[in-house]
């Protein structure tokens, strides 16, 4: 008997949950949310503000003061809500576990969160978030042959 999952597409601001339907093994997107509009408005307030920049004590020339990324820690807090989504749907629906697609930079974030709360299936690191369900069969047609780390 397939394994029943529950695919994870993710990206830095979009998610969607897919599963295959039982009828005709076709991808189907259950539950989907978009929090992009806000990293773009994070993105647009730290361009207005660009960082301080200070002058070399050996040369004329100036380089800007920190490395902070602000925008790392709002696609990180993303992928906990990520989580957080996929370990409910989990349980309401009663799946037997997750398969994860997302950028390689996000992944392994994803996959950390999931871990205690879900057995991961598998990974691929693409993101499908904008993919059609009519075309995601080429990439996850076989995810459904049993767990694989």
């Amino acid at each position: 008997m397939p394994r029943k999952l529950l695919f994870v597409l993710a990206d830095g601001g979009r998610a969607r949950f897919v599963e295959r339907s039982a009828d005709n093994g076709a991808f189907v997107t259950v539950d989907e949310f978009d929090r992009t509009p806000a990293l773009q408005q994070l993105r647009a307030e730290l361009r207005a503000s660009p960082p301080a920049r200070t002058n070399s004590s050996t040369s004329p020339r100036r380089s800007a003061v920190g490395r902070e990324d602000y925008l790392r820690p709002a696609k990180e807090a993303f992928m906990a809500e990520v989580a957080e989504r996929a370990a409910a749907l989990m349980k309401t629906r009663r799946l037997d576990g997750v398969f994860l697609a997302a950028p390689p930079q996000l992944i392994g974030r994803l996959r950390t969160r999931l871990e205690d709360r879900a057995p991961v299936a598998g990974a691929l690191r693409k993101d499908l978030t904008k993919a059609p369900d009519h075309e995601l069969g080429a990439w996850l047609a076989d995810a459904h042959r049993g767990f694989v780390s």
